[in-house]
């Protein structure tokens, strides 16, 4: 899959090297997305730097940064791989995701605007509307843009960005392995959510996204009950 267009800029400049970065990650989602990588499969770096258009040392430094991210793992005399989430992996990964939204959504729960709360609403209609298998990746960026209504009011742009990696990871790089029931119990969730923001109930809603909404384990027993 050929991106339509090759990088413009100062390579060995600060912004550059961010831009490439972006850039490599958006050419591994769209593969991802494709079918053409999948989480485990490894990718040459000759090959990268021809679909790409760019020269190895500044796609290394990209890829550098990727892999402290813990998006991918360089191989000898190979190239890259995709890495692959283990049930822990992902455990884990929900358990900082809880911590770190709580915390913002608390820290801008003042300036949560009825606007904002029906914006939401909308957003987890068209969630519900995606519940389809081939509708699995729509689903998933409308369950990212529901978070980021309120993510997005924090001033806290570290934070914010520690959250993109981790839900890059956990939605993007993870394995797409939400049965219909966990996509039907995600979307009820955030009905529930939705309540405690229309009562004004800060701490309740902090806590129902920490504790429950993001906990991976409560998520896979309810599945199981449902399944039964």
């Amino acid at each position: 899959m050929m991106l339509e267009t090759t990088l413009d800029f100062n390579e060995s400049s600060s912004t550059g090297h961010s831009l490439l970065r972006t850039q490599v990650y958006k050419y591994m989602r769209n593969e991802l997305i494709e079918g053409n990588l999948k989480p485990g499969m490894s990718v040459s770096m000759n090959k990268l730097m021809v679909q790409l258009g760019i020269s190895r040392t500044p796609l290394r430094d990209a890829l550098l940064q990727l892999q402290s991210e813990g998006f991918v793992s360089f191989l000898p005399q190979i190239g890259i791989k995709i890495n692959e989430l283990t049930q822990q992996d992902i455990e884990n990964l929900y358990e900082i995701l809880g911590a770190l939204e709580s915390t913002i959504l608390i820290s801008v729960f003042d300036s949560l605007t009825p606007k904002k709360i029906t914006q939401m609403k909308r957003i987890n209609q068209d969630m519900f509307k995606c519940m389809t298998d081939n509708k699995i990746y729509k689903y998933f960026d409308l369950n990212v843009a529901f978070h980021g209504v309120y993510i997005s009011m924090s001033q806290n742009k570290p934070l914010r960005n520690l959250i993109e990696i981790v839900r890059q990871r956990l939605f993007v790089f993870g394995k797409k392995d939400w049965s219909s029931e966990m996509r039907e119990l995600n979307y009820l969730e955030h009905v529930e959510f939705l309540k405690f923001l229309d009562q004004g109930d800060a701490i309740q809603a902090g806590d129902f996204l920490r504790d429950v909404h993001c906990n991976y384990q409560i998520l896979k027993e309810a599945e199981a009950k449902l399944a039964k």
